[in-house]
């Protein structure tokens, strides 16, 4: 039985699960795309070479009308992307320790490029970091994902609800602290929406954004996010 998750009325990148056996295939015929299923490729192999999880990468096919690649099935769950950073801390501060574990720490390194909680599926054993399309478009400081990750973890309910509480407030700035005592640069640290905005402004980028218009947050925050984030990193 297959079950399509993802643009089933698009000509974009579609993602289907297969359930006997269980895996995820991502294929596209917009030959557009095909080079963010390569990058899928180059990330997924980079991933399972520091993360030793084996036969991630099941099989993969490129050919003039179509491109499709096989990953195997992780048995876990989301978290919702858009609840309270306060439900999603165990969450965030496990991604944080599975980074520290897998990247290597060098000045600068691959980035996933859109790590948010809808980009990690976990069990009570296990952690994953899903959907590496934009894997490998730059290189950039260590510990970029991470930035762009807790970021995301407060922009995405704020720009439910239009206010972040005292108490959602505390547990980002408690987050940040955890990751000032990092080896993450200065310049990504004390302003990371401008260093992340000069990182989208690169070539590659530039067409990834244009290809993904809803997919890079970052794009869409406003002035007044801007000032509470400025003000919460400075405590």
């Amino acid at each position: 039985m297959a079950t399509v998750l993802r643009n089933p009325n698009s000509n974009k990148i579609k993602v289907i699960y297969f359930s006997k056996p269980q895996y995820i295939r991502k294929i596209t015929s917009n030959k557009r795309y095909f080079n963010y299923l390569q990058n899928e490729i180059r990330g997924l192999q980079w991933y399972q070479k520091y993360s030793k999880n084996k036969n991630d990468l099941i099989k993969y096919n490129k050919n003039s009308n179509f491109f499709f690649l096989d990953i195997k099935f992780f048995k876990g769950k989301k978290n919702i992307f858009y609840k309270s950073i306060e439900e999603n801390t165990f969450l965030i501060s496990k991604a944080i320790d599975h980074y520290l574990k897998i990247w290597p720490n060098k000045t600068r390194v691959r980035c996933h490029g859109d790590l948010t909680i809808d980009n990690i599926i976990f069990n009570k054993n296990k952690i994953k970091f899903i959907d590496w399309e934009l894997s490998g478009l730059s290189k950039e400081p260590w510990g970029y994902d991470l930035i762009y990750l807790l970021i995301s973890s407060i922009y995405f309910p704020y720009e439910i609800k239009k206010t972040i509480n005292v108490s959602e407030k505390n547990v980002f700035i408690k987050l940040w602290t955890k990751l000032r005592r990092l080896n993450i640069s200065n310049d990504l640290l004390n302003d990371p929406l401008s260093f992340i905005t000069k990182v989208h402004k690169k070539k590659r980028w530039r067409e990834a954004i244009k290809d993904h218009p809803k997919k890079l947050y970052p794009v869409f925050i406003n002035k007044d996010f801007e000032i509470i984030l400025k003000e919460l990193i400075k405590l």
